[in-house]
């Protein structure tokens, strides 16, 4: 009988757990991959788009060009999942299965800062980086402001690449002296999860003579007198605001048993919920290291496919292996001036978090460019 396997999201993780499920299980699995979008794109192309350097286009991989033939892809949006009768209701179908894998990622809420949709900018969505485009290429004086809102947020180091570059395009064209560069962040380091690394962007950012404000949570921006509000700490004026969005479940995540109003919440080994048969990948969930938890990162959210899908075979093949997840995976850090750092991360497969910083050099732009284009053409034609 055929094993009816369905994966809501179609980011990193579902496309990983798509190709991998129907590369080793073939035509004994009926394999469905649910996303509201059309096309795919890895998180960092969004700041060739803010730059200029590419077209939104240009970054773009369209979900009826899958590499692996036989995924039965559907655009639609996910309205209700109930893990009692096993079914997954759409806006045009209902859809029935065996096995169930959650990759929904999170949602930006611009909209939970007042203030922030009609007076600030953010490079977390695709249009966002594209309204951000022409802004930054006419600013010319003043002082910028970039705010992280609150933990979490996808892809952590982000928003210091932004920083980073933005001084390079300043310098080279001779206006960096008249910009006063500000990072507010949440809490007392950049990265908490990762000192080591934190030290190192507190270094770049002073050497840049970008000022990080800690402790420092803007909770509304005030458009009459251009003013970020703080809590718990007096107004910071701002000419150009840039923000990272508040991240959130996905409402039919945060409506279902699985979400429990929050973030899903997963086995550390197999990344199972507590619904049989029935697992989260990536961003949607919330698996804890120590006082923290596993970044929202697209490397990570691949990682953990693989584990899923290995967990899955194991059952279907009535293997009696057993699969451990160890949030494993490599980012690429924009430091500026062409040098790219590489971050290697094991949060989940030894005694404590492991995290290591390589670089920043000029070396690991091709590493970079790679991890891009082995990704694309393993899931896309």
């Amino acid at each position: 009988m055929t094993t009816k396997i369905l994966i809501l999201g179609a980011g990193f993780g579902g496309l990983q757990a798509a190709t991998r499920l129907k590369e080793e299980l073939n035509d004994s699995a009926d394999i469905t991959l649910i996303d509201k979008n059309n096309f795919f794109l890895i998180g960092f192309t969004k700041s060739d788009v803010m730059f200029g350097r590419r077209s939104s286009e240009d970054v773009k991989s369209y979900y009826k060009d899958l590499a692996i033939e036989g995924i039965n892809f559907i655009q639609d949006t996910i309205e209700k999942i109930d893990q009692d009768k096993k079914i997954v209701k759409t806006s045009y179908a209902e859809f029935s299965y065996d096995y169930l894998i959650v990759a929904l990622g999170a949602d930006l809420a611009p909209e939970a800062i007042p203030g922030f949709v009609e007076g600030g900018y953010e490079f977390y969505s695709l249009g966002g980086a594209e309204k951000l485009n022409p802004v930054i290429k006419k600013f010319v004086s003043g002082t910028l402001l970039i705010s992280i809102f609150s933990n979490p947020y996808k892809c952590p180091p982000a928003p210091y690449e932004a920083a980073f570059q933005l001084h390079d395009l300043f310098v080279k064209k001779g206006i960096r002296d008249n910009i006063n560069m500000k990072m507010l962040i949440p809490g007392p380091i950049p990265l908490p999860i990762a000192k080591n690394v934190s030290s190192e962007i507190e270094h770049i950012l002073k050497e840049k003579n970008i000022e990080l404000l800690k402790k420092h949570k803007v909770i509304e921006l005030k458009l009459d007198k251009k003013e970020a509000i703080i809590e718990n700490n007096d107004p910071v004026q701002y000419d150009l605001f840039i923000g990272i969005p508040v991240h959130k479940p996905p409402q039919v995540v945060r409506g279902s048993a699985l979400g429990n109003n929050g973030w899903v919440t997963v086995s550390k080994k197999n990344l199972e919920t507590r619904f049989e048969n029935v697992y989260a990948v990536g961003d949607v969930t919330s698996i804890p290291v120590g006082e923290f938890a596993v970044p929202k990162a697209g490397a990570l959210a691949e990682d953990a496919a693989n584990v899923v899908a290995d967990d899955i075979i194991n059952k279907i093949k009535k293997g009696k292996k057993v699969y451990s997840y160890g949030a494993t995976g490599s980012c690429y850090v924009e430091f500026g001036s062409g040098e790219v750092a590489k971050i290697n991360t094991n949060f989940l497969g030894g005694s404590e978090p492991q995290v290591t910083l390589e670089g920043p050099s000029t070396e690991f732009r091709t590493d970079k460019e790679n991890f891009e284009k082995v990704r694309i053409n393993k899931w896309f034609k």
